[in-house]
């Protein structure tokens, strides 16, 4: 008797603690810096696709092995000058605007963590820290690259911060950080 009691108590208190995720709710965003005070721009990346490794459990459970596709090419920041500047610089200059996502060995608990992500974008392949939290109603897990090094996208930034008139717009300094993430609603 005690060990079915037991049994049940285990699985009513890890019931406690499964999530369940929309797919339908996740976004994958971006932030961009410009001007000596490091003024965050942020954008959208439209129509990603998302594939779960499991849509309840634990958080490791949902995100070990979940894949993120997109396009950088379906940027939006919400300001059509500012796209149509990041299109004819930054998004010109890439190999490829391609972007996918294989999110591994994540370690937590179901509040926060960390773990990698598999990123290939402009057709090179790198491993990259990520963090995650789970607040709100949101399961959110954000990186940060480095335009200048990472990815061989140094034509692309190059282009976009010595643009004159982008140049111009962001007080001579673009910011080679870019913070980037993606949420989803959780239960």
């Amino acid at each position: 008797m005690k060990k079915l009691f037991l049994a049940a108590s285990l699985v009513c208190a890890s019931s406690l603690f499964a999530l369940s995720v929309d797919s339908a709710s996740a976004k994958s965003h971006f932030t961009g810096y410009k001007l000596s005070k490091k003024l965050g721009v942020k954008g959208e990346i439209k129509d990603g696709k998302y594939e779960f490794a499991k849509t309840s459990g634990s958080v490791k459970d949902i995100l070990n092995g979940t894949k993120i596709s997109l396009d950088f090419d379906k940027e939006s920041t919400k300001d059509k000058t500012r796209d149509k500047n990041i299109h004819r610089t930054f998004v010109k200059n890439l190999d490829d605007s391609k972007i996918s996502v294989v999110f591994s060995d994540i370690k937590g608990d179901e509040s926060s963590g960390v773990g990698k992500a598999k990123l290939t974008f402009n057709k090179v392949t790198q491993d990259i820290p990520v963090k995650y939290e789970v607040a709100n109603g949101k399961l959110k897990v954000s990186a940060s690259v480095d335009m200048s090094k990472d990815f061989n996208l140094a034509k692309s930034y190059e282009a976009l911060s010595t643009d004159k008139q982008i140049s111009a717009l962001h007080g001579k300094k673009t910011w080679a950080e870019v913070d980037i993430y993606f949420d989803a609603d959780v239960k």
